[in-house]
């Protein structure tokens, strides 16, 4: 079964409190980070929406 990681936004209101999230400054801070931190973590993203990915582990 699949593991949510964490998530990624530019907005921090698209997570609830106590969820792992980073959030970056811009949509191109964003995008790095989460390719980034796909690599380094062995996850698969998902782009929830504009502004938002999870970070999925399916190990």
């Amino acid at each position: 079964m699949a593991k949510i990681v964490m998530f990624l936004t530019t907005d921090s209101t698209n997570v609830s409190e106590g969820s792992s999230a980073l959030i970056a400054k811009s949509e191109e801070e964003l995008q790095n980070l989460t390719n980034l931190m796909e690599k380094i973590l062995d996850c698969a993203a998902h782009k929830l929406k504009d502004g938002l990915y999870m970070l999925v582990d399916r190990h």
